[in-house]
């Protein structure tokens, strides 16, 4: 039985101290610009799964990352799926904003849309520097791997903190076994 969120601790390490990466890697690691963009692409029919969809407080670390003072966020978790087979496990830390006079967050309501259409279509957006992470073998992330039939292997994963105005968001991403990164 897999517990959301599912942990994401792991030595996050900025582009330039990454080494040992396939050009395909490095393709997919470093997009800079829409994956869900990139997976469509690649794909005849492309869908999100969500997983979960819960409000958590925000650990000390995620606070500094993103560079606020909420307390809480919404944590949605889901499966990005390129012809019905699961791609990219994706993390969003959308932090609440209801403390402030500002209207409701838009990114609280995405059902199955995926956040990427949304975002990216703003010309505010900016993505802070992106970080990449391995994924072992024991890590808890293989147990989604397990739950989806994958085979256990080492991973790969991305993250980036987003801003849009003053609020800043974080989107990490893993790619599963079988997505196109591997091949």
């Amino acid at each position: 039985m897999i517990t959301f969120p599912i942990s994401l601790l792991v030595n996050w390490q900025c582009t330039s101290q990454v080494s040992d990466l396939s050009s395909s890697e490095r393709e997919w690691l470093f997009e800079p610009h829409s994956l869900t963009v990139k997976l469509k692409s690649r794909a005849q029919v492309f869908s999100v799964k969500v997983l979960s969809e819960k409000f958590f407080d925000l650990t000390l670390e995620q606070k500094a990352l993103l560079g606020c003072e909420a307390s809480t966020a919404l944590n949605r978790e889901v499966l990005l799926l390129c012809d019905n087979i699961p791609m990219v496990y994706a993390q969003s830390w959308l932090p609440d904003n209801q403390l402030s006079n500002q209207p409701k967050n838009p990114l609280h309501n995405m059902g199955d849309r995926p956040l990427g259409d949304v975002i990216f279509q703003n010309p505010e957006l900016v993505r802070k520097e992106i970080e990449v992470a391995r994924f072992d073998t024991e890590h808890p992330i293989q147990q989604l791997a397990l739950q989806l039939n994958l085979p256990i292997q080492k991973l790969l994963g991305r993250r980036s903190v987003f801003s849009l105005k003053d609020y800043n968001f974080l989107v990490c991403e893993v790619f599963l076994p079988g997505a196109y990164l591997y091949s």
